[in-house]
């Protein structure tokens, strides 16, 4: 029997038809049935190794008992340190040159009064 690759023989059968909506996995069966339940998913919540993190409204949000940071306030607050730590490095400097500065001069106070203290004792003795 010869097998004939081009012949109109091959008819699929008919197509199921399809589940209504309100049949639909995704949708709920209490009074709201026209609601959506990708509401109840719109805060993704993790907690891993103790940590908790929430996804709100596009950024990750860490929270403990401490209460909620998100990655922005992290960002901004490591700015704000990094900013204090350079601040805090000048104020450093600052004070080693004004100490050089109080020792450069105390230093000379004490040379011109024993110089002073010198010069009385030869004018004293020269007498």
């Amino acid at each position: 029997m010869p097998l004939n690759l081009f012949s109109r023989s091959f008819s699929p059968g008919k197509s199921p038809p399809r589940r209504s909506a309100s049949l639909s996995s995704l949708r709920r069966e209490t009074d709201n049935t026209g609601q959506d339940l990708s509401q109840d998913f719109s805060k993704i919540k993790l907690n891993i190794g103790g940590q908790n993190a929430t996804f709100e409204d596009g950024e990750w949000i860490t929270g403990g008992s401490r209460g909620r940071t998100s990655n922005r306030e992290v960002a901004r607050l490591h700015q704000q340190n990094q900013t204090l730590l350079e601040e805090n490095n000048l104020l450093k400097l600052k004070v080693e040159l004004l100490l050089d500065m109080l020792t450069e001069k105390s230093a000379d106070t004490l040379m011109k009064d024993r110089e002073i203290a010198r010069l009385k004792s030869r004018s004293g003795n020269g007498q």
